[in-house]
């Protein structure tokens, strides 16, 4: 049996950037080390659900090719480290919430508890309103208390109104 997913909104203000960290806009060329990051982000975590890396690739290729809604890269960045990607958020335009979704955020476990995934997050949220954006979704595995922990902080609730297809469509992905 699945774990439950909690769809969950924000309504877009303004945020003040994270002065000490660097991050860049996702690029396509990025495709193979996000899939390495989601791995080893997702990994012995309440979201792994014994994926393999090829899994990961997939995933990735999925929101690169459109599955989870028209992938907004001037709204997705990554904190890059030496020669490995530390950090990312990747956003996707979804029909279902008739708004933007973050669709992955991670972070590598030796670079958890820093902030990035924050400022991440504050980076999508001020790209977003500098496209007219007004709200940002996301879906949430229920028991992944430290990303629930950061969204409720960052003002993120859970959603009252619903949309058929949104539950059905998320089972395996979001986090």
């Amino acid at each position: 049996m699945s774990a439950r997913r909690i769809p969950m909104e924000l309504e877009l203000q303004r945020q003040t950037p994270h002065s000490n960290v660097s991050y860049r806009a996702v690029r396509p060329t990025d495709r193979q080390d996000l899939a390495i990051l989601l791995y080893a982000a997702y990994r012995r975590t309440t979201d792994d659900e014994g994926e393999t890396f090829s899994d990961a690739l997939d995933e990735i290729d999925k929101v690169f090719d459109g599955s989870y809604g028209k992938f907004l890269a001037d709204c997705s960045f990554v904190v890059e480290e030496g020669e490995f990607l530390s950090s990312a958020c990747l956003v996707t335009w979804w029909k279902p919430h008739d708004a933007p979704l973050v669709v992955f955020v991670m972070t590598r476990p030796e670079a958890q508890r820093r902030g990035l995934a924050r400022a991440l997050l504050r980076a999508s949220v001020n790209a977003l309103l500098d496209g007219g954006f007004e709200r940002l979704t996301l879906i949430v595995t229920d028991g992944n208390e430290s990303a629930q922990r950061l969204y409720v902080s960052l003002g993120f609730r859970e959603m009252t109104r619903t949309h058929p297809q949104q539950d059905a469509s998320f089972d395996n992905s979001c986090g």
